[in-house]
């Protein structure tokens, strides 16, 4: 078998061109249907910091519609004291249950893909401004079992992102 230069050079060029295609390919692509399912939280990434101890959050994909809890914040929630009178809350009581619920985050509604981005229509949320607001994400990476979610750019947070891991 004779030897040739060119022949083995032009196998490594397409060689090193066909693995970063491998591993384009090989990412799954999104859609409604591959979101379905129950994603926690796993990691976050803010301005270059990571947490790859997150507070808890839950992100639920089903038929269309979408729930998403979280808390965000680097420290566990501490609950607010019991208060003396429930009909009458002290100033320092209503601050200590502002405190505790200030960092939970909560919306449901429906949503939709296009391309890479997720479309989430609110229809309740915790915060009265949320309950009509329609937010989008940018989908970093996904791979079927894990995706990496960040703020389109010029919202606020646009330095965060988040890793979700598949549950169910």
């Amino acid at each position: 078998m004779k030897f040739d230069l060119s022949h083995s050079l032009a196998m490594v060029f397409w060689a090193t061109l066909a693995l970063p295609l491998r591993t384009a390919l090989a990412q799954e692509a999104l859609t409604a249907k591959s979101l379905e399912g129950v994603w926690k939280v796993s990691k976050v990434v803010t301005a270059g910091v990571v947490n790859s101890n997150p507070q808890p959050g839950l992100l639920i994909f089903t038929r269309g519609y979408y729930s998403a809890l979280r808390v965000n914040s680097s420290e566990p929630r501490k609950a607010s004291p019991e208060p003396k009178d429930p009909q009458k809350l002290t100033d320092a009581e209503k601050l200590a249950r502002y405190e505790e619920w200030a960092p939970y985050a909560a919306s449901a509604g429906t949503y939709e893909v296009k391309g890479n981005t997720i479309i989430n229509h609110n229809s309740v949320a915790k915060m009265v401004k949320g309950m009509t607001l329609t937010e989008e994400a940018i989908i970093l990476k996904f791979d079927g079992n894990s995706l990496v979610a960040g703020p389109k750019p010029g919202n606020p947070n646009s330095d965060r992102q988040t890793t979700y891991t598949r549950v169910r």
